[in-house]
């Protein structure tokens, strides 16, 4: 099917028509098609007038101010700078806490524990722990028994 026979003048629907001039203003269009559109742009008031209004919107598209990307970045990374900020903060907070928490559970372990075991075993009284004098040693004589036992052996061993 020919381009001539799917757009001919009898084609009336407008959002083909509108379809067809936006790829004429971007150039994606056939030799038949810019024809048809230049045939429709040359009989059709209202056509120039919407083809008018779509090149000034084209231009305005493309005049847009981009936002700079190093006043981007900067605002970027300002706000990166706060967020971590703010980590900071929070976990210091976090171990300020955990830092009292575990003085206090030391505190309370060293009273509970000192109140049970305050007197209650001798190894950590203070009589207990007294130094006592050494016990005297006696000394015994070495005996060395070579030719008879120092203990009398039983007759099933002794000589005959």
């Amino acid at each position: 099917m020919s381009a001539n026979q799917i757009f001919d003048n009898s084609m009336t629907n407008s959002q083909e028509r509108f379809e067809l001039l936006s790829a004429y203003i971007d150039g994606e269009v056939t030799n038949t098609e810019e024809q048809l559109v230049e045939q429709w742009l040359s009989d059709d008031a209202d056509f120039r007038r919407i083809y008018q209004h779509q090149l000034k919107l084209r231009q305005l598209l493309i005049d847009l101010p981009v936002p700079v990307s190093s006043s981007v970045k900067a605002e970027t990374n300002v706000m990166i700078d706060r967020v971590f900020a703010e980590i900071d903060k929070r976990s210091q907070r976090r171990k300020w806490k955990l830092a009292g928490i575990g003085v206090s559970i030391a505190a309370v372990v060293g009273i509970f524990g000192s109140m049970f075991t305050f007197n209650s075993s001798p190894q950590f009284s203070p009589v207990a722990n007294s130094l006592k004098a050494p016990a005297t040693v006696t000394e015994e004589p070495i005996l060395i028994a070579m030719e008879e036992p120092l203990v009398p052996l039983p007759k099933s061993m002794s000589k005959k």
